[in-house]
């Protein structure tokens, strides 16, 4: 097995069929996010991974996605199918009506409300956010510890 097939096996062990949420994790309004969804994930749904993390690296390389792109374009990640074949990498405010939808309940309404408004308005109000977040939240030096009982959502 290949190294690059052998950390894809990992992966996929570690993930199992769940979502991986690629987030800054020096930028507080993205740790807000992260916590928020981990606080409605009854069904234990989404798994997390810092942008500067190893993983965040190899798959974002898989996607010819490189270092200094992904810091310009301010963008939050989410890879559905990691590691498989069917691997797919979803950008921006697609990110978050895919989590609003996989919720369920109340969000997976608004996930789809939001479904409606064409990509390219989302996007808009999404690169508004993403371009000032650092004014929005705080800023760390580096990314927050999750708290124990979160740590196995957490892929390094």
């Amino acid at each position: 097995m290949s190294p690059a097939t052998a950390s894809q096996h990992e992966l996929r062990e570690q993930l199992g069929a769940r979502p991986l949420m690629l987030f800054d994790g020096q930028c507080g309004l993205c740790h807000n996010a992260v916590q928020w969804v981990i606080r409605r994930d009854a069904d234990d749904l989404f798994r997390f991974a810092p942008q500067d993390s190893t993983v965040a690296a190899e798959i974002l390389q898989r996607h010819g996605i490189d270092r200094d792109a992904m810091l310009k374009s301010n963008s939050v990640y989410m890879v559905l199918d990691a590691g498989t074949v069917r691997e797919r990498l979803l950008t921006q405010s697609d990110v978050t009506v895919n989590i609003l939808t996989q919720l369920g309940g109340r969000w997976r309404f608004l996930g789809y409300l939001l479904r409606v408004v064409p990509s390219f308005l989302r996007n808009a109000a999404y690169g508004i956010f993403a371009r000032n977040r650092y004014r929005l939240a705080a800023r760390y030096n580096v990314c927050p510890v999750p708290a124990k009982a979160n740590q196995k959502k957490f892929i390094s």
